[in-house]
């Protein structure tokens, strides 16, 4: 959920504090600053794809059009997915792009079956030019067909996804991120923003125990930035449209 409010102060201090403690605070905030900014776990989408080829004299080249095939499948669908995840319409130049060198994409794959198929209805003959007669759909046409399961990298797809955002327009967006103090739950926090196309690059401005401030370079402005990273961090967090910045903080529930 978003909210929108005005600026407020935010101060912390205190006397008597002990050497050791501010030997442990300081050793926590290095623990932050020293840290780059990547994706904590793997990110990625499995997706299963089919591939089809029609028949040639090398087997392996045969084989070789239909997993490429099934390969662009896995991409495209992984592609379409995180784009309405983004509220990205048009795709068309990024599928293009992706298309061509799918295994960019791709981390890894598995075949789960592969075999010759006789197509009794009719349908066209891959790999044939369109003012070739075999492009005209047939009937008892045998093709090869395979199937696979494909874990294709989100992080490489938002990549080209934010680089399509970016053409329009660059924006630094102040990100506050208040009362957050154990390290789990900020670095969990920073994955979820990492998560988000309109987001190119993330660096740090300061840090302080429960205060850390953030830079982004997005590709959209503070309310729509805003609207998406609401929905992308957890049901433990508000976001706070704020003058020309966006604040984070746990929801009031989890600061009881």
């Amino acid at each position: 959920m978003v909210f929108t409010a005005t600026k407020r102060g935010y101060n912390r201090s205190g006397k008597g504090v002990l050497i050791l403690r501010h030997f442990l605070l300081i050793i926590f905030a290095l623990s932050f600053l020293i840290r780059p900014v990547t994706a904590w776990a793997q990110d990625i989408t499995v997706v299963k794809a089919e591939g089809v080829a029609g028949k040639a004299e090398d087997a392996a080249e045969v084989k070789r059009k239909a997993i490429d095939r099934a390969l662009k499948g896995a991409v495209t669908e992984a592609l379409s997915e995180l784009a309405k995840k983004e509220g990205i319409a048009d795709i068309s130049q990024i599928v293009d792009e992706a298309l061509s060198s799918p295994l960019s994409y791709v981390q890894n794959y598995k075949v789960l079956s592969e075999g010759w198929i006789t197509h009794m209805e009719p349908i066209p003959v891959p790999d044939s030019a369109p003012d070739d007669p075999r492009f005209i759909p047939q009937t008892g046409v045998e093709l090869f067909h395979i199937w696979i399961e494909a874990s294709v990298d989100n992080e490489a797809l938002r990549s080209a996804l934010s680089s399509a955002a970016q053409a329009g327009g660059t924006y630094s967006v102040t990100l506050n991120i208040l009362d957050v103090t154990d390290y789990n739950a900020f670095r969990g926090l920073i994955s979820s923003l990492e998560r988000i196309a309109l987001i190119k690059e993330i660096s740090y401005n300061s840090f302080y125990r429960g205060r850390a401030s953030l830079t982004a370079k997005a590709s959209a402005g503070n309310s729509v930035l805003a609207e998406r990273i609401a929905k992308e961090v957890s049901d433990g967090f508000v976001v706070i449209l704020s003058g020309q910045a966006i604040t984070i903080r746990p929801a009031p529930k989890n600061l009881e």
